[in-house]
């Protein structure tokens, strides 16, 4: 039998009749996957450059080079059985507006949390810890008018 059969002739998911406690087994949702939903939404927010900063990042930019998935890299969570809490160190891009951006990562990240991972989030902290200024931005601002 192939994949397909097998997929095609398995019981269909019972409709939520009755509560989830009623039924037996558990559910664990590991920290690298809720951390990786909680990256990914704060990726997406426009005047995000990127996550992490300092070493951490820096190992990201390597294993991202090499062909290794590092998506979750500047975000940290802490998953309890019905609630969690994210932590998002991000380098915003030059010219947005630094407090807004992180509003829109908190928004973002919590949403996504919530509706993906199914647990409620009790906090979502974001840390600006530093501006991306693209090549050659730079050296004109801090360029002395008249030059």
């Amino acid at each position: 039998m192939t994949s397909l059969e097998s997929r095609a002739t398995a019981p269909a998911v019972p409709h939520r009749d009755r509560r989830d406690e009623d039924m037996a087994g558990a559910t664990h949702i590991a920290d690298i996957a809720a951390a990786r939903v909680a990256a990914l939404a704060a990726r997406r927010v426009p005047g995000v450059h990127a996550l992490g900063a300092g070493t951490p990042r820096a190992i990201g930019a390597i294993r991202e080079a090499v062909g290794a998935d590092d998506t979750r890299s500047g975000v940290r969570v802490e998953v309890g059985s019905r609630q969690i809490a994210v932590d998002v160190v991000l380098i915003a891009e030059f010219g947005e507006h630094l407090r807004e951006t992180a509003e829109r990562v908190r928004a973002a990240v919590h949403h996504d949390v919530e509706r993906l991972v199914g647990l409620q989030v009790t906090e979502v902290n974001v840390e600006v810890a530093d501006v991306h200024v693209p090549d050659g931005r730079l050296e004109r601002a801090e360029r002395p008018e008249g030059d």
